[in-house]
């Protein structure tokens, strides 16, 4: 199974705030996101010149860019990248809110304060702003169709189970992909993530697009309904519901 790898750059010309930069990233992911630590891989540069020098248009998801920085400085920093990439995200890493304006002109996602350990609040609100869209490409489902590796979100997902003919069906929201992968297999990539549910025998469905529960069936949002298995009825109720408390 191929894993995603969300790739960060921390660019500073402080060394001393460069590690600590690292370290607490490094650090706040570990103690908040373990499940998908192993998925982060964080680079250090030690200049705006050092990281254009080896930048690529897709290579990045998120830079952190502090904004004081001698010879090219943040903003110019990230002016250069956003004409190279349009879709990662520029968060700038500052002693002052002096200059946070600047950073609408590149789209920045937002901002650290320095020193982070003082201003713990804001990191997690920023970090926690971004990492939906950092988890979407984390969570894929591989498959196999017509013999070529396919990747399918698992945010598109709306149920899978098995076809009149056997086959493997993943169910999106207006058509379905017939996949010569097995259902074992799909369930072991997908029941390790919280929103989906097996609630019938090779039937696992994806709680985000639950719309109603029945008694004997779930409801989703393109009004589709996924069964309950009469086994399962007391179980899969329960997690649903503790699933939309928690969500």
């Amino acid at each position: 199974m191929v894993i995603y790898m969300i790739k960060i750059a921390i660019v500073d010309d402080s060394a001393r705030d460069l590690i600590f930069a690292k370290n607490y990233l490094v650090e706040y992911i570990y103690k908040n996101h373990s499940d998908i630590f192993k998925n982060f891989v964080i680079d250090v540069y030690s200049s705006g010149k050092a990281l254009l020098e080896k930048f690529q248009s897709d290579k990045y998801s998120v830079i952190i860019l502090d904004i004081f920085m001698n010879a090219i400085n943040g903003i110019r920093t990230a002016q250069i990248i956003r004409m190279r990439d349009r879709n990662c995200k520029i968060i700038f890493l500052t002693s002052s809110d002096e200059f946070i304006l600047d950073g609408y002109s590149v789209f920045a996602t937002g901002y650290f304060l320095k020193p982070l350990e003082d201003n713990k609040q804001k990191f997690a609100e920023t970090f926690e702003y971004i990492l939906p869209d950092l988890l979407d490409k984390i969570h894929n489902l591989n498959i196999i169709v017509k013999n070529e590796n396919i990747s399918i979100s698992y945010k598109n997902i709306y149920f899978i189970d098995i076809n009149f003919s056997h086959h493997l069906q993943i169910h999106l929201q207006n058509r379905e992909i017939i996949t010569s992968s097995s259902y074992s297999d799909c369930q072991s990539q997908v029941l390790n993530d919280k929103r989906f549910l097996e609630c019938h025998h090779r039937v696992i469905v994806n709680m985000d697009h639950i719309k109603s529960m029945e008694n004997e069936d779930f409801i989703l949002e393109n009004d589709v309904k996924v069964p309950i298995s009469q086994r399962k009825r007391r179980e899969s109720k329960l997690k649903y519901m503790q699933y939309i408390a928690n969500k």
